[in-house]
């Protein structure tokens, strides 16, 4: 049994999965990942300290081998082992075969009384032949895409004619064709189109945000699949900034807080010129989210599992791909965050839903504040307090941690973590960014004619204590990071209540002093004309980009290594 890397953390001695599955034999063959267990007895002298990464040179292998409970550490006595087969061997006869072998099999290891389990799941075996199958919801698919690439050829076509022809009024179906046009959508992509041009500036929050968060998705991502150095990873849960990255997720709420900002100003805005149907306003807002995201989780769905092949494809994207097909509705519902979250379809999605939840109470809020005022900002307040207490009260009611942590059980099935479902994607957790950019766009609205700035020595004082904030948010996250660091379910609960609030004041507050104050470096580089249309493409690549990175690590034919530019990398 080849154990190459095992010490350093890599679980995978995956042979050749290509040539395996082009292997010419009189019969098809597959490839099986099988996850072989050492049965370790426990060590007669256990390690002084459970917890810690060193071991002596002159110590027992075992002892490195042994399961200790420690859940910042990847497991060194499973080991997933590629086996080439008859696609016509039964999973049962595979496994018992493979007992039998490491039954019988002297190893170094007997000695210690070591026995061996073996494990072998059907999503962990994969045939040439598997990946050749076409049903009619992938044809309908394509079908789907001839059409609006049709449409696209027609809307081109017509704008082209038009411009040429000088044509006036068009056409209900001419404008409507039009809205595919390459031509005018570029140009719309370029044009400023804030009606307050006082909030160019999020273009480049927006913008910087979605590449911090695409950078921090690749490194789960990447992590999650089979790489041969997972003992740097575990060294990063014990160095204070080491694993900062993670709390690039954090980035989600800058944008919970910019969107609830912008809702409640715009929205705020539409109240003083013109009577509005709240019905229409959810029904719009629905049609305006909705067709792009039906459209890419029709790809999930279809072809998306057809894109590639490799060692873990049915682990990454079958699974992702299956559960598009049965939880579909639960996205289009807005409700995937509360139903089968377990088995969401679109990991990244579960952010819609919880906006989706938010406008519908903001508007709420906002049209009884237009009625009542003293009412709605009562209810702006009892909403924003409990969006605090929620968190902390759950997580001592559960015992669980502040924040999701990255450990190796969260990289390795996230969707069935115990804090993922729920607790982390719920909208009742996730709400207090959301109404802090509330109360941001309702201050903004109410003084947006009278001038206002500050001088540079409050701009000072300002940034310095959003940048403490922040640092210190992402600081003393990293405390409970560590291992060593004992559990206590009222700070936990503490932290779960407040690091969102701090963070995002944090950020509010470095806004706050690029438009009014003192930051004109700050302010070039936020309000850049360049950022506008990438600002304009962060909801597509929200949707997107994951599905590139999942097909990433399931292509991987060998363990990688990992490290920061083989995360940031596209290729690696």
């Amino acid at each position: 049994m080849s154990t190459t890397g095992v010490l350093r953390g890599s679980s995978f001695q995956m042979g050749n999965f290509d040539q395996c599955l082009t292997a010419r034999a009189p019969f098809e063959t597959k490839f099986c990942l099988a996850t072989v267990t050492l049965n370790i007895p426990e060590p007669e002298e256990p390690r002084a300290d459970i917890l810690s990464l060193y071991f002596a040179p002159d110590e027992n292998v075992l002892k490195r081998l042994y399961k200790y409970p420690d859940e910042t550490q990847l497991s060194r006595n499973i080991i997933k082992m590629g086996w080439c087969v008859p696609a016509s061997c039964m999973i049962s006869d595979l496994e018992e075969t493979l007992h039998n072998h490491f039954s019988h099999e002297v190893t170094m290891l007997s000695q210690f009384n070591v026995t061996y389990t073996v494990k072998i799941d059907e999503k962990m075996c994969r045939a040439q032949s598997e990946s050749t199958h076409y049903d009619s919801l992938d044809i309908s698919f394509y079908i789907f895409c001839l059409i609006i690439a049709t449409l696209v050829f027609i809307g081109n076509v017509d704008v082209i004619n038009g411009i040429k022809n000088g044509v006036g009024e068009r056409a209900k179906w001419q404008k409507l064709i039009s809205a595919f046009s390459v031509s005018k959508n570029l140009s719309d992509l370029t044009r400023k189109d804030y009606k307050n041009s006082n909030l160019q500036l999020l273009h480049g929050v927006r913008t910087l945000l979605m590449f911090v968060i695409i950078i921090c998705h690749r490194s789960i991502t990447y992590a999650s699949s089979a790489i041969s150095n997972f003992d740097e990873i575990e060294k990063e849960y014990r160095f204070s900034l080491g694993c900062s990255i993670y709390y690039g997720v954090f980035s989600v709420d800058i944008f919970f807080m910019i969107s609830g900002l912008l809702v409640t100003y715009l929205l705020l805005i539409q109240f003083e010129k013109e009577r509005v149907n709240p019905l229409s306003l959810i029904i719009l807002r629905y049609i305006r989210l909705t067709p792009v995201y039906a459209f890419v989780i029709f790809y999930y769905a279809t072809h998306f599992r057809h894109t590639g092949n490799g060692p873990l494809w049915k682990i990454f994207v079958e699974e992702e791909y299956q559960d598009c097909r049965t939880n579909w509705w639960t996205n289009l519902l807005y409700i995937n965050n509360y139903i089968n979250t377990d088995h969401m379809c679109m990991i990244q999605s579960w952010y819609l839903p919880c906006d989706f939840h938010y406008f519908i109470i903001t508007l709420g809020i906002l049209f009884i504040m237009k009625k009542q005022k003293k009412i709605g900002l009562f209810i702006l307040l009892m909403v924003f307090i409990s969006s605090m207490a929620i968190p902390f009260l759950l997580t001592i009611l559960y015992r669980r941690h502040s924040v999701l942590y990255f450990h190796p059980d969260m990289l390795i099935t996230p969707k069935k973590h115990p804090d993922f479902g729920p607790i982390y994607v719920k909208s009742h957790t996730r709400a207090t960014p959301y109404f802090i950019g509330v109360i941001c766009g309702y201050l903004y609205f109410r003084y947006k004619d009278k001038k206002f700035s500050i001088s540079t020595v409050k701009s000072v004082i300002v940034f310095a204590v959003s940048i403490f904030l922040v640092l210190g948010t992402m600081i003393i996250g990293n405390i409970y990071y560590d291992p060593h660091h004992s559990y206590n379910a009222i700070e936990s609960g503490a932290h779960a209540a407040l690091h969102r609030f701090a963070w995002t004041v944090g950020f509010v507050g470095i806004l706050f002093i690029t438009k009014f104050g003192d930051a004109k470096f700050l302010k070039k580089i936020l309000t850049w004309d360049c950022w506008t249309p990438f600002s304009k493409l962060t909801f597509s690549a929200y949707l997107i980009h994951f599905q590139y990175q999942i097909r990433d690590a399931a292509s991987f034919s060998n363990p990688r290594r990992v490290g920061f530019f083989e995360v940031v990398s596209i290729h690696s």
